[in-house]
């Protein structure tokens, strides 16, 4: 969804900014395009007997509003079968500023189970920097709103930012636990090339985040997380016992998922490759190219790829289902493995039968990755 009514200045996700009114003409555009990649994919949407999960990201859905998200809801709706199972999820992003009764109402009517909340922090001091629109009051009432409406709610919490101390992160990871939150996805803060954020550290405005400070803050969110029975299940991502996302897991297992709209990808797997469509950045390519541009992995480039993603989930895998699943042998993954099992980064358990970060060293997950690829 690439609607935004403020970039923030830290962020190079695909989106345009503006509010409604002044974006319904684009918004248009988009439910128009959104139709026609519908009717491109339709020979293998026929293939699918059913989804079960449904996943609203963006830029801010919420800036749709109420009418907007059920309009998408609807349309995708009818023509994305959604299987009625145990691992059924159908989840949307939020801004804490458009969530209110109405627009609640209206997703649980839809089936809606599960929001994100795009919280990030609790301090105005944070949430200024970050240059989020919402302030704390907001952040709060949005969380409230979705735990009375019976939604199973996550937040975002982004730590590091500039100055942010221990007892601060420990305030946000106090209230938003007191106030139903189930899951958290916990991120450093990351500055993008090419975002307003290095523009205004040349102008004296901002200041680049610590490296050291963000790593500290980072094992502090886990310190405390683990210690009220949290489960620390993905390198970014931390539930209560039985409240894992289920649509986020299926990229860090290799499920297939069809991505929908501006910058969106698809993904299929076959035995010993992977398929990929990424659509086109912006309304206009997106519009020109429905389809995207098609990418495939096959033999070692797609076990490299199936490797480091699945190292993402902490808990490791099972060694001899992904040498299966991609037709590779035990030593090819001895040998792409021994240097960062020599350093510790990584473990063999269970005998030899899973492989895992080693407990402490999830936060060298992306050297780990770059090493392995």
């Amino acid at each position: 969804m690439p609607f935004c009514e403020r970039a923030c200045p830290y962020c190079d996700f695909d989106f345009q900014v503006g509010r409604r009114p002044k974006l319904d003409a684009a918004i248009a555009d988009y439910f128009a395009g959104l139709a026609a990649e519908l009717e491109a994919r339709r020979e293998l949407l026929a293939t699918v007997a059913s989804f079960d999960t449904l996943y609203l990201g963006g830029g801010t859905p919420s800036a749709l509003g109420a009418d907007g998200l059920a309009r998408l809801i609807d349309q995708l709706d009818a023509a994305l079968p959604l299987a009625a199972s145990a691992d059924q999820e159908r989840c949307v992003e939020l801004n804490p500023e458009h969530v209110d009764d109405q627009l609640l109402a209206s997703l649980t009517a839809r089936g809606i189970d599960r929001v994100s909340l795009g919280i990030q922090t609790l301090s105005a001091t944070g949430l200024r920097q970050l240059g989020r629109a919402h302030d704390e009051a907001m952040a709060r009432r949005s969380v409230a709103r979705a735990v009375a409406a019976g939604l199973r709610t996550s937040a975002d919490l982004i730590v590091g930012w500039p100055g942010q101390r221990v007892d601060e992160l420990h305030r946000d990871l106090d209230e938003l636990l007191a106030a139903g939150v189930e899951h958290l996805s916990v991120y450093a803060l990351t500055i993008e090339a090419g975002t307003p954020w290095p523009k205004l550290v040349r102008r004296g405005l901002r200041v680049l985040p610590d490296d050291d400070a963000q790593s500290e803050l980072l094992r502090a969110a886990e310190r405390e997380l683990a210690a009220r029975g949290w489960d620390h299940y993905e390198v970014a991502s931390y539930a209560r016992p039985g409240c894992e996302a289920i649509h986020n897991g299926k990229y860090w297992r290799g499920a297939d998922v069809i991505g929908l709209g501006p910058s969106a990808v698809s993904v299929r797997h076959g035995p010993g490759r992977v398929e990929r469509r990424r659509n086109a950045r912006g309304l206009a390519g997106w519009r020109a190219q429905p389809l995207g541009e098609r990418e495939r992995l096959d033999g070692e480039a797609a076990a490299a790829e199936g490797l480091w993603l699945a190292l993402r989930r902490l808990r490791g895998f099972d060694v001899a289902a992904y040498l299966a699943r991609f037709a590779v042998d035990r030593s090819w993954l001895e040998r792409r493995v021994a240097r960062q099992l020599a350093l510790g980064n990584l473990e063999l358990f269970d005998g030899g039968a899973r492989l895992r970060v080693a407990p402490g060293r999830w936060l060298w997950h992306d050297s780990i990755a770059v090493d392995l690829l």
